[in-house]
């Protein structure tokens, strides 16, 4: 397998940005848990982010005639992942919730720590649109898990990895007829650890990717099982505060838990 020479890696200052936005609507994240009454207006900022980024990205493209099916399809994972962020932030449907957290997330995450951006005129904005994309598919997993933490189940997961095996060689054959290189598939970003894979061989590294995927899916559950308490209590202090403001003032409390009688 060769080296795929439309994306190159983002560098150091590419790097920074990503995780300069990462922290940031970490942020706007956790501001939107902790206090429900601000979560809707955190949905749209999320939801806008998201579009914005996905949009910036194939305006970029569009403008040096670099896009085409072979490389503006939503079909990378995390390219699919912020379409399906959308609807998650608003409806919430448990098998794309499953996904997104169990494969959406971390591989988002690692996308932020070894960058590999297209190449293009405007270097700055396609770094800032991939670095906040990314954070992004990861925030809205966390924000969308948050609202109503709800452990997974091995089933669920066994799913989720039916799910994506499919995903795999359906863009495996897309691959083939466009010709395309949608989820590195057919080359490798330079400067990934991919590479590393990628030199022992296609069957080598398509087996590999899938293992890693199972593996992702194992820890991945476990890590998610772990934080539901901590989300209960990270809210449970957000409304304490609300209402402990509201007491001091002269309007009532509209906290979901004053007005539960909780």
């Amino acid at each position: 397998m060769k080296s795929c020479p439309p994306v190159q890696n983002a560098g150091q200052g590419g790097g920074c940005m990503g995780w300069v936005s990462f922290s940031l609507w970490g942020l706007v994240t956790l501001y939107g848990l902790r206090l429900p009454g601000r979560r809707r207006a955190v949905r749209w900022a999320l939801s806008v982010g998201l579009a914005v980024s996905m949009a910036g990205q194939e305006a970029l493209l569009v403008q040096d005639g670099l896009w085409s099916l072979q490389t503006g399809l939503p079909l990378h994972l995390c390219g699919m992942m912020g379409l399906c962020s959308l609807p998650l932030l608003w409806l919430r449907p448990r098998g794309l919730l499953c996904f997104t957290l169990l494969l959406g997330a971390p591989c988002a995450f690692l996308a932020l720590c070894f960058p590999a951006v297209i190449g293009c005129s405007r270097p700055f904005l396609m770094r800032l649109h991939f670095g906040r994309l990314h954070s992004l598919i990861f925030w809205a997993a966390v924000f969308s898990f948050g609202e109503k933490p709800k452990p997974l189940t091995l089933w669920e997961a066994r799913k989720t990895l039916l799910w994506a095996s499919g995903y795999l060689w359906a863009v495996q054959l897309c691959n083939e007829w466009l010709p395309a290189n949608y989820l590195f598939l057919s080359a490798v970003p330079a400067g990934t650890p991919l590479e590393w894979l990628a030199r022992r061989g296609r069957g080598f590294y398509l087996c590999s990717l899938w293992l890693l995927g199972c593996l992702c899916l194992r820890w991945m559950r476990d890590f998610w099982n772990a934080l539901p308490p901590f989300f209960a209590g990270f809210t449970a202090a957000g409304n304490r505060s609300a209402c402990s403001r509201c007491s001091r003032s002269t309007s009532p409390c509209t906290s979901p838990d004053r007005e539960s009688g909780s």
